[in-house]
This record gives structure tokens, sequence and C-alpha cells, in this order.
């Protein structure tokens, strides 16, 4: 029997087809992140004399990232305050973002440690599930959209604002 010998020009395409592949693959790769990652984003906001709770609070910048992870939701948070002397936050003080579309609004909780005054409070980000994620009344976690709003919400809604109150955690 005659053994069949592989020609260089066949041999060159198949590695040629090959690379072209791996090309194709990374491509792929580098780009899923950023088809993956659909949310309102990232941001600052600054609010001036609020009051929280028993605090009178001059200055208040909460910083965000809303994002999605593999079709889920991300929320990450932290914000930083200064008032008055001897102030110190109420344990269930709570952030909320006001996300807006053209369609309406809703609100998405920040819940991160409290920090003292002039240092930014601790927080990990978190994946709650869709139907918690988005709530209407920016005051507690309860009217909540159902899952296909809130997917709506994040993937065409923008921060415009936030409040605090004392909400549940």
């Amino acid at each position: 029997m005659q053994q069949a010998a592989i020609s260089p020009r066949r041999h060159g395409n198949a590695a040629h087809r090959l690379g072209q592949l791996a090309v194709i693959l990374l491509g792929a790769l580098l780009a899923a992140p950023a088809a993956l990652a659909d949310g309102p984003g990232q941001g600052e906001l600054t609010r001036r004399n609020l009051q929280v709770g028993d605090c009178h609070v001059d200055r208040m910048t909460v910083k965000y990232d809303l994002d999605s992870f593999f079709g889920e939701p991300t929320v990450a948070g932290t914000y930083r305050w200064r008032g008055e002397s001897g102030c110190e936050l109420h344990y269930a003080t709570t952030v909320w973002l006001k996300l807006e579309t053209s369609q309406g609004h809703g609100y998405v909780r920040l819940a991160p440690a409290i920090p003292d005054q002039g240092e930014w409070a601790y927080n990990t980000k978190g994946s709650p599930d869709w139907d918690d994620v988005v709530c209407g009344s920016g005051t507690n976690d309860e009217d909540c959209m159902p899952p296909d709003d809130a997917k709506y919400m994040w993937r065409h809604g923008r921060v415009t604002e936030f409040q605090v109150g004392l909400g549940s955690h």
C-alpha cells in the first residue's frame, strides 16, 4: 500500500483557515463583554441641602454603576456626605436613583454601608432579580416593576437624579 503524502499547498490552506478561525473567535470573545454590557451605565450626581432623618446634609455625592452581566442586572453605588457637626446618618439610609425613559420612570435602590462624614460608603456590586431592581416609588422596595418592564427601563433609561430616605434594606 502506498501512503498519501500531504501536499504543502493543502497543508498551507488548512493553516490559513485555522488562523482565520482563530481571528474570528478572538474578535467574538473581545466583542462579547460589550454585547453583554447593557444598562444605564456609570455616573456621579450631587445634591445640596437635604434632610435625611434627623440630619441636615449640606452636600451628598453619589457614584453609581448600573450594568448587566450575562443578561442579569448589576448594581453598585457609593456616596459621600457632609452635614451638621456630630450628626450621623440613620442605619436605614437608602439612596434611590431615578431611572427615566420616554415611557416613564422608576427607582433603583443603593444601600451601601453608612459612611462617616466625608468618607465614601463601602459597597460591593450586586445582582438583584429583575422583579426587584426597578421600583416605582423611590421610597421602598414595594411596587417594583415586572421583569419585562424593568428590562426595558434598564436598556433605555438614564439616571437623572437621586432621592435619599430611610428605607428597608
